[in-house]
């Protein structure tokens, strides 16, 4: 029921993941991924060439957002990238990795399942001498890889507490869902409390959604079952905003929700000028581009910045109609 219940109010997805539109997929047995021959420390240009690995947490519309840039760049350089998913498994995704290393990649572009889980593989990278650029979820030990490239994911969180605020300046009771396996996730759900301490506001329930939609949808439902007088859900995604979003319409409340990542799911709702108030927009693409352009000044032995923070977009019923025609900021 509660499937039926959130395809026909979402019409997206039933499991997306932490960072937008992500599908939280059952384990599989590690297959190798596509293979790419290193080329020649010189090609018949002259110039010297690199093969990269990328792996995201899962396979997801977001992160096709941030890889097509990336690989976009890659390929006009004559070099060649290796793109094989976390499938939402540390074990699996550690077992890419050493696919990475066996393939002799100089670089990996490297976003974790779980950030805990990260050290015994950037210990691997290092003793094989591969660069690591970590993007959009910190691992847990940044000072274990190159460079990190998000978004600020505190001011994301940040962002949507004060819309929330400005929404409801007499404040009440609130929930959160949040994912505490995510460092970015951490991050802007911490940023959303920060915004909204001492504005009147108390969280009656604060869950683990997963940064799934299904998750999300039946940690809402309980929270909606046992606190009546609420007033507002924060997700830390949109997926997890798109769950509360699901179960408040089937409950037929009128509870506000906010998220973050300015999705095209996310975006449509706030459009509807209902219940979907706002949702912080990460710029992916631009996260895409400036990944590469850090890994190539990392191999080339050029200057780079060791942190680039990507600043956010809160889009809400005001400005909505500024962002509604692009898939992606």
């Amino acid at each position: 029921m509660k499937k039926k219940v959130l395809g026909l109010l979402l019409g997206v997805s039933l499991a997306a993941g932490v960072m937008a539109g992500c599908g939280n997929k059952e384990p599989e047995t590690p297959n190798t991924p596509e293979t790419a021959e290193a080329p020649e420390e010189a090609s018949a240009d002259g110039e010297e060439h690199y093969v990269f690995g990328f792996t995201e947490w899962v396979s997801c519309s977001f992160f096709d957002a941030v890889y097509e840039p990336l690989e976009e760049m890659i390929l006009a350089n004559g070099d060649t990238v290796i793109h094989s998913e976390g499938k939402a498994d540390a074990t699996y995704q550690a077992s890419v990795v050493e696919d990475f290393i066996a393939q002799g990649v100089d670089l990996v572009f490297y976003n974790p399942v779980d950030a805990e889980a990260t050290q015994p593989v950037l210990q691997q990278l290092q003793e094989a001498g591969i660069k690591v650029v970590n993007f959009d979820s910190e691992v847990a030990d940044l000072s274990m890889v190159d460079a990190f490239v998000g978004t600020d994911n505190y001011k994301a969180g940040q962002l949507a507490g004060e819309q929330l605020v400005a929404d409801f300046p007499e404040g009440g009771d609130i929930a959160v869902l949040d994912y505490p396996a995510n460092t970015a996730a951490v991050d802007r759900a911490k940023g959303f409390l920060d915004a909204i301490e001492g504005k009147g506001f108390h969280v009656a329930a604060q869950l683990d959604g997963q940064g799934n939609t299904e998750t999300a949808l039946s940690q809402a439902e309980d929270i909606l079952q046992a606190n009546s007088n609420l007033v507002a859900f924060f997700g830390i995604n949109d997926d997890s905003a798109l769950g509360a979003y699901a179960a408040v319409s089937a409950a037929n409340e009128e509870v506000a929700v906010y998220g973050v990542n300015g999705s095209p799911e996310g975006k449509e709702k706030v459009a509807e000028n209902g219940i979907f108030k706002a949702t912080s927009a990460q710029s992916v693409i631009n996260m895409g581009k400036q990944s590469a352009e850090v890994a190539y000044k990392i191999l080339r032995g050029e200057e780079f910045e060791k942190n680039v923070s990507i600043e956010p977009i809160l889009i809400n019923q005001n400005n909505v109609s500024d962002y509604i025609d692009a898939d992606w900021q």
